[in-house]
């Protein structure tokens, strides 16, 4: 079984949790980590930039270090790179080797038209008024654009803030075959219990959302579901690895 980790952050810049503040993640202290987790290889993304290509790079360029264990994710600003993304993001996926794209920000066409033309998944957290589920900024994105796959992180909710976030979450996979949740940093267990009990263990995904949080943690939380070998090892990575594979 390889156990891949489809959610952590490497590099400067501006925390994506809160509280928001700058952070530095060191990329080879993240590596340690994932080695005592038990962990094959990390997906890892940029903090908050304001210079997403800049940051991007330094992704590729950590990763080309390193292939065999990280695999590298862009990000990019939709409002603020307007009119520039569909041409910074084919040069990033085709000569920097990323192999996804994390929208900081609402997804516009133009992104969702260069990741449905380089067929690689969208990462998307709405940056939602408190109390606010994920479930309106996802209908129309899912069903206008149904064949780019979209992640949406910590099963919908960080920290489990609110019990509706999770359930919109749950709601959205059942009702949109391109939509998959990350387990990164979900404050509860049993929204994770029931998301593998409700949902088909096909559009779930290990993520540990380190170094914010511990990837053993992470680890561990998805052992305590005590599921079968076959849905276990399906979240632990394959998953993910078959969305890598089809980008």
């Amino acid at each position: 079984m390889t156990v891949i980790d489809a959610h952590a952050l490497a590099g400067k810049g501006i925390s994506w949790a809160e509280p928001q503040r700058e952070v530095n993640y060191d990329p080879a202290e993240l590596v340690e980590r994932s080695i005592a987790a038990g962990i094959d290889r990390v997906c890892i993304v940029s903090p908050r930039s304001a210079d997403y290509p800049a940051a991007n790079q330094y992704i590729s360029n950590v990763c080309s270090r390193q292939p065999e264990r990280l695999i590298g994710i862009a990000v990019h600003h939709p409002q603020r790179e307007a009119g520039r993304i569909r041409q910074m993001l084919d040069a990033e996926v085709k000569s920097l080797g990323l192999r996804a794209v994390r929208s900081d920000g609402h997804p516009t066409r133009e992104l969702l038209d260069a990741a449905s033309e380089l067929q690689i998944p969208v990462i998307y957290y709405p940056n939602r008024k408190r109390g606010a589920g994920p479930g309106r900024w996802y209908h129309m994105i899912a069903s206008t654009y149904p064949h780019v796959r979209f992640i949406l992180p910590h099963l919908g909710e960080y920290c489990s803030e609110t019990w509706w976030g999770h359930m919109e979450a749950l709601d959205l996979v059942r009702r949109y075959p391109n939509i998959y949740l990350d387990t990164g940093g979900i404050g509860s267990l049993k929204y994770l219990e029931l998301a593998a009990k409700e949902l088909p263990p096909e559009r779930i995904l290990f993520a540990s959302f380190a170094p914010e949080l511990d990837m053993r943690v992470g680890v561990e939380s998805i052992r305590l579901l005590h599921l079968s070998p076959e849905r276990h090892a399906a979240i632990m990575g394959e998953n993910m690895l078959k969305l890598l594979r089809n980008s």
